[in-house]
This record gives C-alpha cells, sequence and structure tokens, in this order.
C-alpha cells in the first residue's frame, strides 16, 4: 500500500509539473522599438543603441538586448531578414533568440546613455550594446532561416568581387595602387573583410594581360572614362567596390572619412554608398584612422550587396554581351542578321535588356537561367549555332566571367 501511495503521488506531481510547463508563457518578446546604428565593430559585430521599456528600470534593462537583436533582424537598412520567406522562417526560431538574447551581445556599455519614467508607469532605459551578427546570422543559417554563402554561390551564385580606389577620370586606379601605400592600406582592409565572409575577391594587379584586356574593354561605346568599370568588366568581377577617404586634422587630434560605393559591375547600377568615420584620436597612425573608417562603412555597403543579389538572382546569372558587326553585309543581310539576333534574345534569354543599339553594336544585359547556361562559353555557343550560318561566321572577341564580345563577320 504505501508503495502504492508512493507511485500515485510521484506521478501526481509529474502531472502537475507537466501542466506547469504547459502554462509557461513564452519568452518575452522585445518591449521597445527604438533602436539605432552606431559603428561597426568589427567585420562580425555592430554597435546599437537601444531603449528597453519594463515595468521596472531592470525589466527595462533586460528588454534592451531583445530590441538591439529586433533591430539587427528586421528593422535596420541592413537588416539580416530581408525576404517574406526570411520573415516566415524566422518566425518559428525568434522564442529561442529572445529566450537568451544575451548569447548574442559582445559588450555592454558601463553608463545608462538614458533612463525615465513614461506616463503610464513603465520605464524607458537606453544603452549601448555590441551584438554578434555574425553568430546571428550563423544561428539563422542553421536554422534554416538563411542561406549560407555557399548556398548562395551554389544556387544564386554569390558575387565575386573586386576592390579599386575612386579616381579621377582619366587616372587609372592601378596606377594609384601601385604608388599610393594608404590606398593599397585600405583596399587590404576591405579585401580582409570580404575574403572573412567568405566572397571571392579578385585582384585586377594579379591579372595577366590586363592592360590590353581593359583597352578592348575600352572600346565598347560610353564606357571610355570608367576605367574602375572596364577593370572589373576585364576581370570577371560581378561587383566592384571603389573608395576613398581622407585624414583631417580636427580640434581634439585627427580623424579619417572614407566613402565606400558598391556597383553591379554589368551595367553600373549604384548598389550602395556609405560614409564611414573613425574615432577622434590624439595619436594615431593614418593606418589606423583608416582602417576603423573602413570598418565603420564597409559592413553597410555589404550587406546591401548581399540583399541585392538575393533578390536579383532569381532572375538568373547577369552577363554583359556585345555582338559587333564587322563585315561587308548588305542592308537586307544585316537586316537578316539583326532579326536572327532578336530572335535568339528572345527564345534563349526572356529576362535581357538593350541598352546600345546602333548600325555596328548590339549591346546588352541578359539574365541567363542557370540551369542553360554555365557560363559565358555556353552562351557563345549559342550565338555560334543560332547565328552561323553559310556567310556569316561568330568569332570571340573577350570572354570572361561576366562579359562576352563577339563578332559577326563574312564567313
Amino acid at each position: 500500500m504505501h508503495t502504492f501511495k508512493t507511485l500515485s503521488l510521484a506521478l501526481a506531481f509529474a502531472l502537475a509539473g507537466t501542466a506547469f510547463a504547459r502554462k509557461q508563457p513564452p519568452p518575452p518578446r522585445p518591449m521597445g522599438n527604438e533602436a539605432s546604428f552606431q559603428e561597426s565593430f568589427s567585420p562580425t559585430e555592430v554597435t546599437i543603441k537601444a531603449t528597453g521599456v519594463g515595468v521596472e528600470p531592470e525589466d527595462a534593462e533586460a528588454d534592451i538586448p531583445r530590441v538591439a537583436i529586433q533591430f539587427v533582424l528586421f528593422r535596420w537598412s541592413d537588416k539580416l531578414v530581408t525576404t517574406d520567406d526570411e520573415k516566415e522562417s524566422a518566425q518559428r526560431v525568434l522564442d529561442e533568440i529572445y529566450s537568451n538574447p544575451k548569447k548574442f551581445v559582445t559588450w555592454t556599455a558601463d553608463h545608462v546613455t538614458s533612463t525615465r519614467r513614461l506616463p503610464d508607469g513603465t520605464y524607458e532605459v537606453t544603452r549601448m550594446v555590441r551584438i554578434d551578427k555574425g553568430a546571428l546570422n550563423d544561428f539563422l543559417v542553421a536554422k534554416g532561416v538563411l542561406s549560407s554563402t555557399s548556398d548562395l554561390a551554389a544556387g544564386a551564385g554569390n558575387p565575386v568581387i573586386m576592390v579599386l580606389p575612386d579616381v579621377p577620370k582619366g587616372k587609372s586606379p592601378l596606377d594609384v595602387l601601385g604608388t599610393n601605400p594608404l590606398a593599397q592600406q585600405t583596399a587590404g582592409a576591405i579585401e580582409s573583410y570580404l575574403t572573412n565572409r567568405q566572397y571571392e575577391v579578385v585582384s585586377p594587379r594579379g591579372q595577366d594581360a590586363l592592360g590590353s584586356e581593359v583597352q578592348m574593354v575600352g572600346n565598347i561605346k560610353g564606357t571610355e572614362d570608367d576605367q574602375a568599370y572596364q577593370i572589373a568588366l576585364a576581370t570577371g568581377a560581378d561587383v566592384y567596390i571603389t573608395y576613398a577617404g581622407d585624414v583631417s586634422p580636427v580640434a581634439e587630434g585627427r580623424k579619417a572619412s572614407l566613402v565606400v560605393r558598391a556597383y553591379e559591375t554589368s551595367t553600373g547600377r549604384l548598389l550602395g554608398t556609405e560614409t564611414g568615420y573613425s574615432q577622434t584620436r590624439p595619436n594615431t597612425t593614418d593606418q589606423v584612422l583608416v582602417e576603423e573608417a573602413t570598418n565603420d562603412a564597409i559592413e553597410k555597403v555589404l550587406q546591401r550587396i548581399q540583399n541585392y543579389w538575393k533578390t536579383d538572382a532569381v532572375r538568373g546569372v547577369q552577363y554583359k554581351v556585345v555582338v559587333k558587326f564587322n563585315g561587308n553585309f548588305t542592308p537586307e543581310r544585316k537586316q537578316d542578321l539583326s532579326d536572327a539576333l532578336d530572335d535568339l534574345m528572345d527564345k534563349q534569354f526572356p529576362e535581357h535588356r538593350v541598352n546600345i543599339s546602333t548600325d555596328k553594336t548590339e549591346d546588352y544585359i541578359v539574365w541567363a537561367p542557370r540551369d542553360k547556361f554555365s557560363g559565358t562559353g555556353a552562351i557563345s555557343r549559342a550565338f555560334r549555332q543560332r547565328l552561323e550560318t553559310p556567310g556569316v561566321k561568330v568569332r570571340e572577341l573577350l570572354k570572361n566571367r561576366k562579359l562576352l564580345m563577339l563578332e559577326l563577320v563574312d564567313g
């Protein structure tokens, strides 16, 4: 009898414990919604000023990291979660994130920025915290909310990026890189940031015969003055990043500023631009100041590249295709070739845009389906198969990862 009562009592406690567990409220969601970006402290950490809300000051303090994480996830201009599918998937892991938000906090400011009591009796507390954006991103990747860099590379085609100094028209970025140590150091800092994030970085200085390729690309109408664009096309970069800045004396010491811009190589479209600043320091080298300014700017630009790539790459991989007519074609034959070219574009590349159309040159941007075209070589074969006829030959003038230049000649 005693044993039966003991078992019954144990069972009752177990059932009560189960009922209690079922009644446990979910982890609290952020009560506040006020936050702002302050700086990129490192390639993986961002400093956020966040305002927590709570019944008591300590409740508001506990709310601060949740508000900061919510900002990094959903509300920042360079937020981690961007697409509708990602937002829907993120909802199922928020309880786990908010139940232990300090897991993603690497630093909390010693001093409170402000504390105030609201008319309804609750408290607002504002403090600076540093969020490990890299760890947060990795958590979301592990949970299947975000795609990893390698998944993007296999699916959407993670962009290949090139870094060059911004120079006046008529000057070569390569000459600046070869003669300006500060420009070299800045390029190295940006490239280090990119490789830390597992992006593929192409160095224009390491390309053989780059000069002749740039000269050939420069023959495309409208690109003569933009050497950074020409070099990016010649190296096959998907995105090129330019930078320009200086170090200036201020009242308390010296401060660096750096403007970083990212462009889509195929079109020259501006993807993002940011100005980064270093802290004002009295006794610090220019190299340290510039690296601080670089960290402040590149994080925001890089996130915009990532967000753009995830959204745009569903259309296909983007290429620039230039077709030149270089033969003694009669007007009728030239018209036949133009019609055949239009038919090819409509059938093989439903997503395409005409940039330039003249009597001698057709300049296109095409979005090539990944299941049909593995690269510019496959695109070139499609042109030869469709356009080569008795009396017409298709020759390759230049072929790299992002650019295909073809010539139609008498065959």
